[in-house]
């Protein structure tokens, strides 16, 4: 009878250090500083959850479960983390939402944004180019400037040249 009641403790112990027991630990982002190589990184903090591109930026999201990964109503306990890295060096990590990582105020660009620009001249034939001219290579050079600094995307890119070329069909 004792050796029954016995195995009963030890199984129900058993049970509950299962029940507590982590399946991802936690990430410490302690063993990351800014200036590392992503292989660093890597190899500091395992593989990544989730990997995503925009140009020179690349983001490292990690999932990190606090505690036992549960929580009292039986719902996962969890956190992204993230590591951003620009030009393979990490530039900025910490908790998804912390910063607003995933925003850069410099790549919200609004494609359908309409820009009016109205040029008056004080004489009415003169020999100086105007100002008011639109010059299609220097604006197509900055639009290619933009999307190797990764604030423009594919997309944006192609979009935006469109438009800059359908302008200058226009003139």
């Amino acid at each position: 009878m004792q050796t029954n009641s016995k195995l009963l403790v030890i199984s129900a112990m058993a049970l509950v250090m299962i029940g507590c027991f982590r399946d991802k630990p936690e990430v410490d982002l302690t063993r990351v500083s800014v200036g590392m190589r992503k292989n660093e990184v890597i190899q500091a903090l395992g593989k990544p959850t989730r990997v995503s591109v925009q140009g020179p930026v690349e983001y490292l999201e990690y999932e990190s479960y606090e505690n036992s990964g549960w929580d009292w109503k039986g719902k996962r306990n969890f956190q992204f983390m993230f590591v951003r890295i620009i030009n393979g060096k990490v530039d900025s990590f910490g908790r998804k939402g912390d910063f607003d990582t995933t925003k850069n105020p410099t790549t919200d660009i609004n494609i359908n944004q309409r820009i009016e620009a109205k040029v008056s001249s004080t004489t009415a034939n003169t020999t100086a180019p105007q100002t008011g001219t639109f010059d299609l290579k220097a604006e197509l050079e900055k639009l290619e400037k933009m999307k190797k600094e990764g604030l423009l995307n594919e997309q944006e890119y192609q979009q935006l040249r469109q438009r800059a070329i359908d302008k200058a069909k226009a003139q």
